[in-house]
């Protein structure tokens, strides 16, 4: 199975945190409360443990009196000024792009002539289109970024329902579980899409159970 590496570093996104966190620091949908894959890609350093102990009342999102709390921020502000966090895949679904700065950075040994083949429309940018072509897998595939590894929804959706089964993630994902899957199966019906398969969340998820 071809391999896709997920991780794409960035420092952008753990500036808004150096402070007190509060909930807008980490809300991007607007719902007021922050998601696992929020908090996660404004700071790469926590870790569903760290989530988990700050989500008090357990309903897998926090609030602003939990992030408020003192044990909670001292989680929330580790590391947020070394450490490099991880671009969502979500927004370069949604139209965002990777530059090649950004690219070599994730793969070590990615070179400026592995890019322009991946980069087919030669704008010197990469969408989601170009990076997840089966010709910039196979490529990345050789520079693997990281430890939170994917291999592709095609490979894993073998009835070609265009989702996956838990049953399907399973065979390539063997420590996965059903408890597993509600973290990132959004809309609970028990099978993942594209969007939910490339979020942050099954990026932690499947990593963990490779």
């Amino acid at each position: 199975m071809k391999t896709l590496a997920i991780a794409i570093a960035t420092t952008a996104l753990t500036a808004t945190v150096a402070s007190a966190a509060s909930v807008g620091d980490f809300d991007r949908n607007g719902d007021r409360f922050a998601s696992f894959g929020e908090v996660v890609a404004a700071n790469a350093t926590i870790d569903r443990n760290d989530f988990r102990s700050i989500d008090v009342n357990r309903d897998n999102r926090l609030s602003s009196a939990e992030i408020q709390a003192a044990g909670a921020q001292a989680i929330l502000k580790r590391g947020v000024d070394a450490s490099p966090s991880v671009r969502d895949t979500r927004s370069i679904a949604q139209g965002s792009f990777v530059t090649q700065s950004e690219l070599m950075a994730a793969y070590a040994g990615l070179s400026s002539v592995d890019f322009d083949l991946i980069d087919t429309n030669n704008d010197n940018r990469v969408g989601a289109n170009e990076l997840y072509a089966s010709g910039a897998q196979d490529l990345l595939s050789q520079h693997e970024a990281g430890s939170q590894i994917l291999v592709s929804l095609d490979s894993i959706d073998t009835d070609g329902s265009g989702f996956a089964s838990l049953a399907e993630l399973q065979a390539q994902y063997p420590g996965l579980s059903a408890a597993d899957l509600i973290w990132f199966d959004a809309n609970d019906d028990n099978r993942v899409s594209f969007t939910e398969f490339y979020s942050i969340d099954a990026v932690q998820v499947l990593g963990k159970n490779r």
